[in-house]
C-alpha cells in the first residue's frame, strides 16, 4: 500500500490569458457563432409553426417530419449559441480563458457529434428511399404492383 495521499480532484488549470489579437479572433468567431445559432433557432421555430399548420391542414406525416426538423434545428442552434457565449465570455473575463475555451470546445463537441448522427441517419434514409424507388421501377416494369402509394 502506498503512503502517498490520493488527490480527490484534478489539479487546477493554470491561469492563462490570450493576447489581444487572439481575443479579437475569438470575439469575431463568437459573434459569427451567435448569429448562426440564432438563425438556426429561428429556422427551428418556423419549422415548428409550419408543423402546426401542416397538422391542422390534415398532413400529419409532414407535420411530424417538420417537428423532427424543428427539434434538430433547435438543438443545433442552442449548442452553437452556447459555444459562442463561452467564447465571448473568454474575451470579457480575466484569468479564466482556458476554462471558457474548454467550455466552448465541449459545446462544439456536442454540436458536431449530433450533426454526425443526423448526417448518418439522413444518408441512410436517402439510400432506403432511393432503393425503394428503384425497386418499384423494376417491379412495375415487370407488371407488378409497388408498395404504398407508389404504384
Amino acid at each position: 500500500m502506498s503512503d502517498a495521499p490520493r488527490p480527490s480532484a484534478p489539479p487546477p488549470v493554470a491561469a492563462y490569458e490570450f493576447s489581444e489579437a487572439h481575443k479579437d479572433s475569438f470575439q469575431a468567431l463568437a459573434a459569427s457563432m451567435s448569429f448562426v445559432g440564432v438563425c438556426v433557432m429561428l429556422l427551428g421555430g418556423m419549422s415548428a409553426i409550419f408543423a402546426l399548420g401542416a397538422v391542422y391542414a390534415g398532413f400529419l406525416r409532414e407535420g411530424l417530419a417538420l417537428v423532427a426538423g424543428a427539434a434538430v434545428f433547435m438543438a443545433m442552434g442552442g449548442w452553437t449559441m452556447s459555444a459562442g457565449r463561452s467564447l465571448s465570455a473568454l474575451v470579457r473575463t480575466h484569468g479564466r480563458d482556458i476554462e471558457q475555451l474548454l467550455d466552448a470546445v465541449g459545446q462544439l463537441r456536442r454540436l458536431f457529434g449530433f450533426a454526425r448522427v443526423v448526417i448518418i441517419v439522413v444518408a441512410l434514409l436517402v439510400v432506403v428511399v432511393a432503393g425503394g424507388i428503384v425497386w418499384c421501377n423494376f417491379v412495375v416494369d415487370k407488371g407488378g404492383r409497388c408498395f404504398g402509394g407508389l404504384g
